[in-house]
């Protein structure tokens, strides 16, 4: 950044926290962005998104007087983001970990879901991005976790936050960060072993390839990659645009129906492992 740039910001700054709203949305619009990249890959659905990043907002304009500049004004937003959706997933049921095998088998015996998701699909602002689905997958798997440990999660590993700086955007110690990172990996990395054929050619869930072969030929995006361990998983889940990306479309329809599905504990927990799996 350049020092006229630096010397902008700390205006608007200085602006903001005397209560000018205007100088506010001026400062905080280039990092709203990273704030619902940090809010999609903790709660997921659209409308839980939209409500949160308002509310993050809001909290940063009524506690910005008192902001001293202990972490950057982007870092500090994330961090109220993030506060946030620990609280809104305190107040819900954690995911199922077959929870996208019991949505994809609802789906296949409901006409309407299909439906839905056939449109989609053919939508022709849609294309399918097998990096978005892995980054998609990476949330539905991550509400698994305790919330907290979701959130150190992606604190430390997708937004690249020190462990002093994610200790503190959560309000933990540095012993409980790492305590909760270290079970939010495990149990990550275990998940996906058993569930993802990207990672185990034996795993249940296929649903990449089966999407992508379901997509129109010209919308299929790039080729569904092989042996995705766990540091390029997380590597593709950073770099991949889940909110407003090229497969949102269709990712949305997924979380509406499966935070549902999760709330109410509907479907068979039994049901195929073939979710996706090319005939």
């Amino acid at each position: 950044m350049s020092l006229d740039a630096v010397h902008s910001s700390q205006q608007l700054l200085q602006r903001a926290q005397k209560g000018d709203r205007l100088a506010f949305d001026q400062l905080f619009a280039e990092h709203v962005p990273k704030l619902r990249g940090v809010l999609r890959r903790m709660v997921g659905h659209r409308d839980d998104v939209d409500e949160l990043a308002q509310q993050s907002l809001l909290k940063a304009y009524e506690g910005l007087a008192a902001f001293r500049g202990e972490a950057s004004v982007g870092t500090w937003l994330c961090s109220i983001g993030a506060r946030l959706a620990v609280d809104h997933l305190r107040a819900r049921k954690r995911w199922r970990e077959r929870a996208q095998i019991i949505y994809a088998a609802a789906c296949h015996d409901a006409e309407e879901q299909r439906r839905e998701v056939g449109a989609a699909l053919t939508d022709p602002a849609f294309e399918f991005d097998v990096n978005e689905h892995i980054a998609y997958c990476f949330t539905c798997v991550g509400r698994t976790l305790e919330p907290e440990a979701q959130a150190a999660l992606v604190l430390r590993d997708v937004l690249e936050l020190s462990n002093d700086e994610a200790a503190a955007a959560l309000g933990l110690t540095k012993s409980v960060l790492r305590h909760r990172l270290t079970e939010a990996r495990q149990t990550m990395q275990t998940s996906f072993e058993g569930l993802c054929a990207l990672v185990n050619k034996g795993g249940a869930c296929w649903q990449c390839k089966g999407l992508r072969e379901a997509s129109p030929v010209e919308q299929r995006g790039p080729s569904v990659p092989e042996g995705v361990d766990w540091p390029r998983r997380l590597q593709i889940v950073r770099e991949a645009v889940l909110d407003g990306g090229k497969s949102q479309l269709l990712h949305d329809v997924f979380f509406r129906h499966t935070t549902e599905q999760e709330e109410q504990r509907l479907g068979d927990e039994n049901a195929s492992a073939d979710c996706g799996r090319p005939s």
